[in-house]
Order: C-alpha cells, then structure tokens, then sequence
C-alpha cells in the first residue's frame, strides 16, 4: 500500500484496475488516473478511476464502479460510469445518454424519476456543519461511497451533495451526466437536483 497520485492510500487493487485500463485506453490518448497521474500522449485526454469506492470493494459492499471521462481539450465529450457490483451501466455522449447492464446489451434512454424518495450525500462523514443542517429538516438521504457512481444515479435520487474539493478523476464523467440538472459549485459543497423547488429548498437550507 502506498500513496496514488491523487494523495489516496492506493491498494493492490487500484493498481491492478489501472493497470488493465491504461493497457485499453492508452492509444486513444493521454490518461489522467487517480493512482499514476498522467500517462502517455495524445490529442485527447482520458480521466480515469479505475476503481470508484475502493474502500467498499474491499469491504465487500456491492457499491463500486468505474469511472472514465474522454476530453476533447477542457470540455468532456463522452463519460462512462459503472457500478460492477450489480453490472449497472451509465453511458453518456454529445447524443445520447442511456442506462443498461454490463451483461445484456440492452439499453434505456435516462429519464428523471420524478418518485424519488431520497439524495445522496457523499462525504457526509466528514462534515457536522451541513449534516446538521439537513437533519433540522429532515431531509432523508444516504452516503454510499463511490461518488463517480453516486452523481451517474442523479437523475434517480431526489438530490446529490458533495462536500469538500472535487478531484478530476473522481468527477469528471458523473458531472458531465448531470449537466442537464440544477447545479450549484462552491470549492465547499455541490449540490445537484433534477427539480428546481427542491434544488432552491436545500440551498436555502445549507447556504
């Protein structure tokens, strides 16, 4: 176990992952991983977590994935986020944004779901200032510990909020799956909603 480029404890586990997606991706340009860095050359850039929620896999807590943004200069043109516990399947491009499973190749349209009963709140661990915030209102929400996957769920939850500085890998191709949703960004906290009442509630709430 030693320290990833992104400042993490990298496992045995990280490196063997980013080792099997540099080995794809590598031709198609420069790789940008949460365990090695930047990898290689190209036109392109490809920003990679090549295991979202490492401390679950490890824990055998089905709520882990992979995450992969492709770059065309700063702007994300394709995202790819996978949740491999279940085989869950998120696939975003400049013309579609669509939902299956790793085993069948069948796929769906994404669609907000308009019943969702509650967010996500990753890091929440971490923070006392906006938990207890929510929890005056009782605002329901759970934190489960892979964010790429957490924000490609999005259009499923009623909100997701995310505390502290957001890194590249970590990010990158669930924001660009969120780009049709409200959106407020500080270096502090983001918050992500698919219906604006609730979106302008829980920035009243925590800002």
């Amino acid at each position: 176990m030693k320290e990833g480029a992104g400042g993490d404890l990298t496992y045995g586990v990280d490196k063997m992952a980013e080792d099997i997606f540099i080995g794809h991706l590598q031709s198609y340009g420069k790789i940008y991983s949460e365990e090695a860095g930047f990898v290689g050359e190209g036109e392109f850039r490809i920003v990679i977590d090549p295991l979202d929620g490492s401390d679950n896999f490890l824990s055998n807590f089905p709520y882990y994935g992979t995450s992969v943004a492709y770059m065309r200069e700063d702007k994300c043109i394709a995202g790819i986020v996978s949740n491999l516990a279940n085989g869950s399947i998120y696939i975003k491009s400049e013309k579609e944004h669509i939902s299956g499973s790793l085993m069948k190749s069948s796929f769906r349209p994404i669609v907000k779901n308009k019943i969702g009963k509650i967010g996500i709140f990753e890091r929440s661990y971490r923070s006392t200032y906006y938990v207890d915030k929510l929890k005056a209102k009782n605002i329901k929400y759970r934190s489960p510990g892979a964010i790429a996957l957490s924000l490609a769920l999005a259009h499923d939850v009623s909100f997701v909020i995310l505390e502290g500085t957001l890194r590249d890998f970590d990010v990158k191709a669930g924001m660009y799956m969120c780009e049709d949703l409200y959106q407020h960004k500080t270096n502090d906290i983001t918050i992500i909603c698919q219906e604006e009442k609730l979106f302008e509630k829980l920035k009243n709430i925590l800002l």
